[in-house]
């Protein structure tokens, strides 16, 4: 392990009693439910605190919060939580917190904390920290580590969860009031994610902390405030931060504020920095353009006068205006490991001048263990499309090849793209050395306007670049090995080429009108022959493979 994430630690040296101090239920299991389960099982002491749990008037919700707390609790085999009643979303006015959780922690004779990250987005936590931060500097040493709920951790250790992942996720169900399943598999996937980071085949789920001493961590707590303050809360401290890595980030977005934070928070914590990183907004009616105007100044961000682009066009306008070698491609609703652009720079370099694209490992809501241990997706190689929500490419290669293919919209555009490429003389190389987690869930995303397009583009890539033989057989290995083809076998990671058809025959039977919906995508590949036609390069690299997998 280099950089951010230093080491892979165990827990054997952590002295009880061990405090947690949580802003919200919920908070403790999300953050170290996992570390804090492998301590009772060690038998050391742990103590749960809960500071806030309720609306001031909402009796009736903080009753059902406590219990869905004890019930977390007792699933990670600790005693039962301690509350300190306080209301929802007001710990920064509370004046006497520091105090109050000074007496706390004495009261529990706490060796070790475990406390919010003062990184967190919500304010709640980062009041949290700062309060016991400030009732650590007046007392005895104890060691300190700092998790995090909604940011990346930086500077940190990880820690192998993964003997307790089932009673980590029996403890976040408890949670029923607040975790949707989409939360709870975002939080067991950020997991697997930070688990990419570590070179141990046996290691599939760590917990991610900042450590530091109780004198140390004051001066950490008020060094992230003052750089919050000044509009560059997302530069905590850095590795190398006069290093230049000759990489644009270049991130299409529309509608998803809390997302697009989150992302560039990691962007901008990278350990090898990105030269520039540009936003291209889709004429977003939330409060997305101010957000980052506000708390990324650094961000350029260009605005489209309208909504009515395509994702195609939007990234195009973003390649039009890097001027670095490389450009970074990049989905809105992902968060990058801290050593992204460390590692995927270096596969680039070590690669000949004809490999155009490194196509980053990426880790969604949903994705099936085994699918995360096939071979055919943990092994490099070449292969017919890339990943454009975690990708690095050769700017050069990119524009000579003409960016994408606005006429896709949206779908799809990868796999034309590298038609392109591989007419060119290009590669793309499939790199698992690092990655991301990618917020949509895995497979194609369900719905209509998903089935037309990935069903419309497929067929319109085909036109344009595959050869005549292939053509002839298209529509038979479409039905046999596509639509036909069952989720188990997608799940098991035979099929590894997940920008691909993956889920296809579950969206035909899960949208409704769905066959409607392909007699609408096929009108329209008709209307678009000549343009196919007119574009028609047979591909013919050795790369090359049809949209079967």
């Amino acid at each position: 392990m280099k950089g951010s994430f230093p080491a892979l630690v165990d827990l054997a040296h952590v002295e009880g009693p061990v405090v947690c101090v949580a802003a919200h239920p919920d908070d403790e299991t999300i953050g170290c439910g996992g570390a804090l389960a492998l301590l009772a099982a060690r038998g050391v002491a742990v103590q749960v605190v809960i500071v806030a749990d309720a609306q001031q008037g909402a009796e009736a919700t903080a009753h059902v919060r406590r219990e869905e707390a004890r019930a977390a609790c007792q699933r990670l085999g600790l005693s039962e939580p301690r509350f300190v009643g306080l209301n929802d979303g007001a710990l920064g006015a509370e004046t006497h917190l520091a105090q109050r959780l000074s007496h706390l922690l004495d009261e529990l004779q706490a060796r070790t904390v475990y406390a919010p990250s003062p990184c967190e987005h919500h304010p709640d936590h980062r009041a949290v920290s700062a309060a016991v931060a400030s009732a650590l500097a007046r007392g005895s040493a104890r060691e300190v580590w700092l998790w995090s709920v909604n940011t990346p951790v930086l500077d940190g250790v990880l820690v192998d969860i993964t003997s307790v992942t089932a009673r980590k996720r029996a403890a976040l169900e408890s949670y029923a009031s607040q975790l949707g399943a989409g939360r709870l598999e975002k939080a067991l996937a950020a997991d697997v994610a930070r688990a990419m980071d570590v070179d141990l085949p046996e290691v599939r789920c760590v917990e991610a902390y900042t450590r530091r001493s109780s004198h140390e961590v004051l001066a950490f707590v008020e060094q992230v405030a003052r750089l919050r303050q000044s509009g560059a809360a997302s530069s905590v401290p850095q590795h190398q931060p006069h290093r230049t890595s000759g990489v644009t980030a270049v991130v299409s977005t529309w509608n998803k504020c809390a997302d697009l934070r989150e992302n560039l928070l990691a962007l901008e914590a990278q350990t090898l920095p990105f030269d520039e990183i540009v936003v291209v907004d889709n004429h977003s009616t939330d409060q997305t353009v101010a957000m980052v105007k506000r708390e990324f100044p650094r961000v350029r961000l260009i605005v489209m006068p309208h909504s009515r682009y395509g994702a195609c066009e939007t990234f195009n306008v973003g390649f039009a205006s890097v001027t670095t070698e490389y450009t970074a491609i990049l989905d809105d609703d992902i968060v990058m490991q801290p050593q992204w652009v460390e590692k995927a720079l270096a596969r680039m370099r070590a690669e000949p001048e004809t490999t155009a694209i490194v196509s980053t490992q990426v880790v969604e809501p949903g994705t099936p263990a085994s699918y995360l241990n096939s071979p055919l997706v943990n092994t490099e190689r070449y292969m017919s499309t890339f990943r454009g929500c975690a990708s690095l490419a050769r700017t050069q290669a990119i524009r000579e090849a003409g960016w994408y293919d606005i006429n896709h919209f949206i779908y799809g555009n990868e796999r034309d793209l590298t038609c392109r490429l591989l007419n060119l003389g290009y590669r793309v190389l499939q790199y698992p050395g690092t990655g991301v987690f990618h917020k949509t869930p895995f497979g194609i995303k369900m719905g209509k306007r998903s089935l037309y397009y990935h069903a419309r583009n497929a067929w319109l890539t085909m036109f344009k670049y595959a050869p005549a033989s292939d053509l002839v057989r298209l529509p038979w290995l479409v039905v046999t090995k596509v639509i036909l083809r069952g989720e188990r076998r997608e799940a098991e990671g035979s099929v590894a080429d997940a920008t691909g058809t993956i889920g296809i025959g579950r969206s035909l039977k899960e949208t409704p009108g769905a066959w409607w919906v392909l007699v609408k995508a096929s009108a329209s590949i008709l209307v678009n022959l000549p343009y196919c036609w007119r574009h028609r390069q047979p591909c013919t690299h050795p790369d090359f493979e049809l949209p079967l997998s």
